[in-house]
Formats: structure tokens, C-alpha cells, sequence
């Protein structure tokens, strides 16, 4: 532990932030909020709650998923960013971290000698060991908050990575989640130009949503693995809920509970059962080459 409180105290101090100005802000009406946002591919597919789909056979067993990083702050007030993210699933791993201009032309804040993502270079930390990476960005004028470069915050991602599959992963359902644990956590120092001596830390983490990646080895909502979306998987899919429903033992592998969630809300209910058998429906209706894909029959 003091290893890992050693090696983040480090990023802090390499990073330029610092915890010295903040108390306590759980009251406090400043929320800004932290969200993960995929790019679909080969056999990924970003479902209707953002969660990720990654059909395993389509994809490859070794499949990587391109993820960015994004910071929404509607008072537009943060003068320090510092966010933390991990899979706690070492299956999953997180590699390739960079800053956002290469991938989307800039980044949210006008920072002075900051034009590319090699500028970036000294914000940008990844620990290997322990599965984690971070991101920072600091006004160094205390009186200033960062100035945007587009309307919003999240014109423009904080930074970019993928979360790749290590040979020989299980199938099932793994997250990236905000880093909320231990010394220096994600967290923003917002600047009141109004009222310089107010000062506080909040922390984003605790309250904004990380990513679910559901993987299996089938295509979303065929949870018996017979090459067809039909009745039976409906079935299956209700099956599956009422058992949870009761607290019960679903009696279902990881890859069909990964492809009964077809929605990517994190659990498998009736709504699932009613969108497999709906487009069941659609398909034996719709003869059309140009059929929707289940996952484009739920969102639309």
C-alpha cells in the first residue's frame, strides 16, 4: 500500500497538483461530472446506456476498444483537473494514453505552450502495475479559472486510451471506473473569481459513472449461442431475470449474461426479454436485405 500511495504521490507532485487548498466540499452546489464515451469497431458495439458490446468472435479474442475521457463543468469555474481511472479486472488492460488532438483537433483548455499532444506529455501517467492512468490540467494563475477552448467543457475529450483484452480473457462483464480510493483521488479545485478566499476540492469520482464493457462470444441477444435471435432467447432472457428477481442462481454463464443485457444498463430484466422478442418480430416481418441489427432495433 505505501508502494501505491508513493507511486500516485509522485503523478501529484509531477503533475504540479496539490490537495493543500481543499476542505471539506460535501455540501457544496459545484458538481461537475466525469463520463467515459467509446468508439464502436469490428465486432464493438456501443449500446443504448453507453455500455460497450464486444462480440469476441468478431472482434478477436484480443480485442481493444479506443476510449476517451470526458469533463463536463457547466459553471465553467475548474481551475485544477485531476482525474484517475482503472480496471480492476487486469484482463482488461489499459494502454495506449494520449492527449485528445491527435483524435479530435484539440483539447478542452487553452493552456499557454500546450498545441499537441506532445505538449501533454508530463499530464499524462500510466501505472502498469496497477492498472491505472491519469490525467491533469492546472491554470497556474490561482485567480483564473481554465479558459475553454470550445462552448463547453466537453468540446474536446481530456484524453484518449484503449482498454484491450489479454489473451485468454473470460467473457463477462468488466468496468472502468472513476479512481474515488485512497490519497489523491480524481478530483477538481474549482475558482471563484468573485470570492478568491473561498476554497474547496471536489470530487467527481464518487458521483460519475464509469464504463461497462460486456464481452462474449456471441452476437447480442443470441444468449444460446445458436446463431439466431429468436423466441428462445427471449425466453432464456426471462428466465434469467425472474431467477435474479428472487435472488436466485440465474443458472447462466458470463457470455449469456453479457449478451442477454442488451441494452447495457447493467442488468438483465424484462426489457431485454421484450427487445429480443420484438425484433424476433421485426426479423420475421422484415424479409429486406437492409435489416437494423438488434442493437440499432433498441435504440431506435
Amino acid at each position: 500500500m505505501k508502494k501505491i500511495i508513493s507511486l500516485i504521490s509522485s503523478l501529484v507532485l509531477a503533475a504540479g497538483m496539490t490537495s493543500a487548498l481543499a476542505v471539506n466540499a460535501a455540501d457544496s452546489t459545484y458538481k461537475p461530472t466525469l463520463y467515459f464515451k467509446a468508439d464502436e469497431g469490428k465486432g464493438v458495439e456501443i449500446l443504448k446506456y453507453g455500455a460497450v458490446y464486444v462480440n469476441k468472435k468478431v472482434a478477436g479474442a484480443d480485442a481493444s476498444v479506443p476510449v476517451s475521457v470526458y469533463f463536463k463543468d457547466d459553471q465553467k469555474i475548474a481551475g485544477q483537473v485531476f482525474v484517475k481511472w482503472i480496471s480492476p479486472d487486469k484482463s482488461l488492460v489499459l494502454e495506449n494514453l494520449t492527449g485528445p488532438f491527435e483524435k479530435t483537433g484539440g483539447c478542452p483548455f487553452k493552456i499557454s505552450g500546450i498545441s499537441s499532444d506532445a505538449d501533454l506529455g508530463g499530464t499524462l501517467k500510466t501505472f502498469k502495475e496497477l492498472n491505472v492512468m491519469a490525467v491533469s490540467y492546472t491554470e497556474t494563475d490561482a485567480k483564473k479559472p481554465l479558459q475553454l477552448t470550445g462552448e463547453t467543457s466537453d468540446a474536446y475529450p481530456l484524453a484518449c486510451f484503449e482498454a484491450k483484452f489479454e489473451q485468454g480473457a473470460k467473457g463477462g462483464s468488466y468496468d472502468i471506473n472513476f479512481y474515488d480510493e485512497g490519497a489523491y483521488v480524481t478530483s477538481v479545485v474549482p475558482r471563484y473569481v468573485n470570492d478568491l478566499q473561498k476554497l474547496e476540492e471536489v470530487y467527481p469520482a464518487e458521483y460519475s459513472e464509469g464504463l461497462l464493457v460486456n464481452a462474449s462470444d456471441r452476437l447480442l441477444g443470441d444468449v444460446n449461442n445458436d446463431g439466431h435471435i429468436d423466441s428462445v432467447d427471449a425466453s432464456l432472457t426471462l428466465s434469467i431475470y425472474a431467477k435474479l428477481s428472487s435472488s436466485k442462481d440465474p443458472e447462466a454463464s458470463a457470455e449469456e449474461l453479457a449478451a442477454a443485457d442488451v441494452d447495457g444498463n447493467r442488468k438483465v430484466d424484462s426489457v431485454d426479454a421484450s427487445s429480443i422478442l420484438g425484433y424476433y418480430v421485426y426479423l420475421s416481418s422484415n424479409k429486406d436485405s437492409t435489416v437494423k441489427t438488434l442493437n440499432e432495433y433498441v435504440k431506435s
